[in-house]
């Protein structure tokens, strides 16, 4: 490739001409392009960031659901002995089912996430990268 400008023989890697210093004819194409893009993204960016606000407040309601999974796991009525009614701890019942009760939420939560981005943007659901990722 050569320069519009001054003619130096450019490489196809380099972004502006080693001897006068403009931009190559590729990048502006790709500069005008990007322009276009930006205009068009910053119109999608408000559905964007309201998406992952009310995305991140779903998470909330998971400060409340757990510890009310481990209240109700955590101790259970064995019965009534010698006059006594006896309580017994299962923490690890309890510690299991929050677990469960969490991986379960999660789970719904991204599967509620892909659904509402592929019909309100139109962006094809990628399983793999959504569920590997923490949030």
């Amino acid at each position: 490739m050569f320069c519009e400008y001054c003619g130096n023989r450019i490489d196809d890697l380099h972004k502006f001409c080693t001897k006068c210093g403009r931009a190559t004819s590729t990048n502006k194409d790709k500069e005008i392009i990007s322009e276009d893009k930006t205009h068009v993204s910053l119109e999608e960016k408000w559905w964007q960031r309201l998406l992952k606000v009310v995305y991140i407040l779903l998470y909330f309601p998971l400060l409340v659901i757990v510890p009310l999974v481990w209240s109700e796991n955590s101790s259970s009525y064995s019965g009534y002995y010698a006059g006594q009614y006896r309580y017994e701890d299962t923490y690890a019942e309890a510690f299991w089912y929050s677990l469960l009760t969490l991986i379960i939420y999660l789970i719904v939560l991204r599967m509620i996430k892909l659904a509402t981005l592929y019909i309100t943007i139109g962006q094809k659901p990628n399983w793999k990268k959504e569920f590997k990722k923490l949030f």
